[in-house]
């Protein structure tokens, strides 16, 4: 038997309901020993929910539980260099949980509201794997980005993550407020291929929903 059978049917929705809160918690507690500890918490929460999520094969627990793991350095060593080691190991591990995501939405046979859970559980999960790459661009190459200085002094989780993460979702629903810019050529390069790949999820996910759709009727 798949470990995923013994799952409860709500667990895509627990997924779904962490990613919201932490677009709840993360612009109210992004300052002070509290806030980097609430938001520490909100991440862990995805983390390990997603690791549950990737349950259905013992190798991708294997993979996942290593790619989580450095997430909880900071809450013992809450250092810049702690922040850039377990950022990247995140952005690694949302891509991983991507993949597995996208592997069971398009294998199942019928739109079910799991099924709609993971799409727009996916949909944020692009979003956050694309601010965390840009934080980590911004530490690597600064002035990629429009921020002030004052921004880029505050380390990753307070309004320098904070704001590139915005600026990821700005772009990946292609709104383009323009207060934020990319100003580097990886930056701007990244930019382009974030919202073409946000274009592109949304056309295959409605055509495959769609799909799925017009099957289950038919064979009613």
């Amino acid at each position: 038997m798949h470990i995923e059978n013994l799952l409860p049917r709500y667990s895509y929705l627990g997924l779904l309901l962490s990613l919201v809160f932490f677009f709840l918690v993360a612009p109210f507690f992004s300052k002070g020993e509290y806030g980097r500890l609430a938001l520490d918490l909100s991440v862990l929460s995805i983390l390990i929910i997603s690791v549950y999520m990737c349950s259905e094969r013992k190798r991708e627990v294997i993979i996942a539980g290593i790619l989580a793991s450095p997430a909880a350095l900071r809450l013992v060593y809450p250092t810049i260099q702690v922040d850039e080691i377990s950022l990247a190991f995140n952005a690694i591990f949302f891509l991983f949980v991507i993949y597995i995501l996208l592997r069971k939405l398009f294998r199942t046979s019928q739109v079910t509201v799991d099924a709609l859970y993971t799409a727009v559980s996916v949909y944020f999960l692009i979003g956050i794997f694309w601010g965390i790459t840009y934080t980590l661009l911004e530490f690597r190459v600064p002035s990629s980005f429009s921020l002030s200085r004052e921004q880029m002094m505050d380390g990753f989780y307070t309004d320098f993550g904070q704001d590139l993460l915005y600026y990821s979702f700005v772009t990946l629903a292609t709104i383009g407020y323009g207060d934020i810019v990319a100003l580097s050529k990886p930056a701007k390069f990244l930019s382009v291929l974030e919202g073409v790949m946000g274009q592109v999820y949304l056309a295959i996910l409605v055509a495959r929903l769609v799909g799925m759709h017009i099957s289950q009727n038919n064979r009613s």
